[in-house]
């Protein structure tokens, strides 16, 4: 319930950082999950992971 309340406060405020600080949260984590992937996973695995992207692309 508080974790809920502290979000609501957290999002309803009309401060730059509080819309700022999300977004780049996202972005940051997007491009970390990337780069570990590509660098994690083995060649076969990227191959997989393309053709799945091309035969179902994400929305």
């Amino acid at each position: 319930m508080s974790a809920g309340l502290a979000g609501l406060a957290f999002f309803t405020s009309h401060s730059f950082w509080t819309w700022a600080a999300p977004i780049l949260i996202f972005i940051a984590g997007s491009v970390l999950a990337k780069f570990a992937f590509n660098r994690l996973a083995s060649p076969l695995e990227k191959q997989r992971d393309l053709e799945d992207r091309v035969r179902d692309p994400p929305a």
